[in-house]
């Protein structure tokens, strides 16, 4: 297998499990997870909807971008990153609604301050999901490229791909790359409303499941094109991946798992990585009926017999919509620095369909290959491969 030469020099992550990657890593390793509960948010207007919620003495949107500035100082304190390498940096970032919730809280402060007065409009004019990188390049003085995805489910995974690639041509010299996604309104009552929702729990690719719970969070993944070991404490690299829209579909890939198997094979092709060298596989593993049963299909066309672990982290922290990508990956790389793969929650009977279960157990941490998939809304796809050396 080549190695490939993006280093991920640092990454940071708040969860529901924790304030940072580690904490949150540990408390998945251990089984220390709280289940989806009612939200106390003051912003959010419909109490009966569970989430994974992170926990915070103050209002929402302060939480928020707070939780965005501890991902962000955890990754840049974890890679070692000095002043000037923070400032030459280019900034990717990943999100659904950006900073939306300052929409949604103010709104509701406003009702809550005026009662019996008619209600204000949500006013969401010179805001949206840039607004996210505008604090950021505001608050660490970037002065690199700076985008915003904004493509639901595969917002941060899309562009950590896209973060990479830059570096392989050399067009970037580092990629900060933010995943931040707060509990919205927006998107709590808009799954619901898909019929995409779960009152009960989050099951992946178990035939009892009926639907995602959604969580909160925000992360950082820092990409280095040719750093070597001594730019940073990790151990891992980033040896290709590959994106793909399949324009047949305008809620997910189909289910019969064609799209996913070719997605997942080119990203094992780009990383010059045969299907048998994967350790494991961190899987999208929403939860819903056809995420689920198309990349359940898919997996085992790739794999065979041959399947290696498969786990979801969504039972444990809810589904991060645009945030999944960084998050999932900074949660992953903190399990495997304990050398652990962290076991797959809420999972209960296979589905005939799909025709294996995910990981049921915490396994060793093998060095070698780990394959990420990240299937969304509108059939947006994303897989990747990093090395653990």
């Amino acid at each position: 297998m080549k190695q490939g030469n993006i280093h991920i020099r640092g990454w940071g992550a708040v969860t529901t499990l924790g304030w940072g990657a580690s904490e949150g890593a540990r408390r998945l390793i251990a089984g220390d997870i709280r289940p989806a509960g009612v939200c106390r948010s003051s912003h959010l207007v419909n109490r009966e909807f569970k989430a994974f919620e992170v926990l915070y003495d103050g209002n929402p949107l302060e939480k928020s971008l707070k939780m965005m500035d501890a991902s962000i100082t955890e990754a840049f304190e974890r890679g070692g990153l000095s002043a000037s390498e923070i400032v030459e940096s280019a900034l990717i970032v990943g999100t659904t609604g950006g900073i939306v919730i300052r929409n949604e809280y103010e709104f509701t402060e406003s009702v809550r301050l005026n009662p019996g007065k008619e209600s204000p409009p949500i006013v969401c004019r010179n805001r949206g999901p840039g607004e996210a990188a505008d604090v950021i390049v505001q608050k660490y003085g970037i002065r690199g490229m700076t985008m915003t995805f904004s493509m639901a489910c595969v917002s941060s995974s899309h562009a950590l791909v896209v973060a990479a690639d830059l570096l392989a041509q050399k067009r970037i010299k580092r990629a900060i790359v933010v995943g931040f996604e707060p509990l919205l309104n927006l998107t709590l009552q808009g799954f619901a409303g898909l019929l995409l929702y779960d009152p009960d729990r989050c099951r992946p690719f178990c035939n009892r499941r009926m639907g995602m719970q959604i969580g909160e969070a925000a992360s950082c993944v820092i990409l280095e094109e040719g750093a070597d070991d001594g730019a940073g404490k990790s151990r891992f690299w980033y040896v290709g991946g590959h994106l793909y829209n399949d324009n047949s579909s305008l809620t997910s890939a189909g289910t019969d798992g064609e799209v996913i198997k070719g997605v997942v094979t080119r990203a094992l092709l780009k990383a010059d990585t045969d299907p048998g060298e994967i350790v494991a596989v961190k899987a999208h593993g929403t939860g819903t009926r056809d995420n689920d049963l198309s990349e359940g299909r898919g997996l085992a066309r790739v794999f065979g017999e041959r399947l290696p672990p498969v786990i979801s982290l969504k039972s444990a922290i809810g589904h991060t919509l645009g945030a999944a990508g960084t998050v999932e990956t900074a949660l992953w790389l903190s399990c495997l620095e304990e050398g652990v793969i962290p076991k797959s929650f809420g999972f209960a009977e296979t589905d005939p369909e799909i025709g294996f279960a995910p990981s049921q157990e915490n396994l060793p941490a093998a060095d070698g290959a780990y394959l990420f998939t990240f299937f969304g809304f509108g059939g947006t796809c994303t897989g990747y491969v990093i090395v653990k050396k």
